[in-house]
């Protein structure tokens, strides 16, 4: 496998956790996980994930196209619960996903946004974190000098991705300053998680810097404890914030 230091062109893999409302009933933050992958050997590198779930399939049960997201270990959803994996199995789950990101990812990143410290009350949390988002893998690019493939979670808001990420490449401002962002590629791919490992594995680390940033206390938060994060391991790109991390933490 070609190394993750010196790449010709990146997938960035997006998937969020958590709901942008701010409602009563609204989850406490919304996170966006990012994990990149190099093009160079992509197929090898969606093979050991493979492999992963197929081991998962031979110990636990689980059928290759079960989704996993974190959100569902933490909640226990059906198709976990029918196969009756208890907390150390699916933290297991959780843990071993996480753990390969050193090896078919070059970097991971995340952005959190703890809803209750906004005090602007009309401000769309999904395009600020978004914005982070994007002004990180700016950054990315003018590190490595390879241009980026944005593939996102298909949802009800691609239309104003690809409309934020069409600006922001054009003309955006960083700490007060214009900038340009032109090796992200114009054209964003939204992707059904349920058939994209690298868009599953983009979730398990949104929710795992979710979980970084505000601990769960309920009973079972032990599948995804604040240390979770740290099992992607040399993935993570520490550079994206001052918290060393890997995490943008908001405000």
């Amino acid at each position: 496998m070609a190394s993750n230091k010196a790449t010709r062109a990146e997938f960035a893999y997006i998937d969020d956790s958590g709901d942008p409302g701010r409602k009563q009933g609204s989850s406490a933050t919304f996170g966006l996980g990012c994990t990149i992958v190099p093009v160079d050997h992509w197929t090898t590198r969606l093979d050991l994930l493979v492999e992963l779930r197929r081991s998962f399939r031979a110990t636990y049960g689980l059928r290759m196209r079960d989704e996993i997201k974190g959100e569902w270990i933490a909640g226990v959803k059906k198709h976990f619960r029918d196969l009756g994996l208890g907390d150390g199995q699916l933290r297991d789950i959780y843990s071993r996903q996480l753990s390969v990101a050193p090896v078919v990812c070059s970097a991971a990143f995340a952005v959190v946004i703890t809803k209750s410290q906004i005090q602007k009350p009309d401000l769309d949390v999904e395009e600020w974190a978004w914005n982070f988002l994007l002004q990180r893998l700016r950054m990315r690019t003018r590190e490595t000098g390879a241009p980026i493939i944005v593939m996102h979670d298909n949802g009800s808001r691609n239309a104003a991705t690809r409309a934020q990420l069409r600006a922001f490449r054009r003309r955006a401002w960083v700490s007060g300053q214009e900038i340009e962002a032109p090796l992200l590629i114009e054209d964003p791919i939204p992707r059904d998680s349920q058939h994209s490992y690298f868009v599953q594995l983009a979730d398990l680390a949104a929710f795992a810097a979710t979980r970084r940033v505000l601990p769960s206390k309920g009973k079972r938060a032990n599948l995804c404890p604040p240390d979770m994060w740290f099992r992607l391991g040399d993935a993570l790109l520490t550079s994206v914030s001052r918290r060393g991390d890997g995490i943008v933490a908001w405000p």
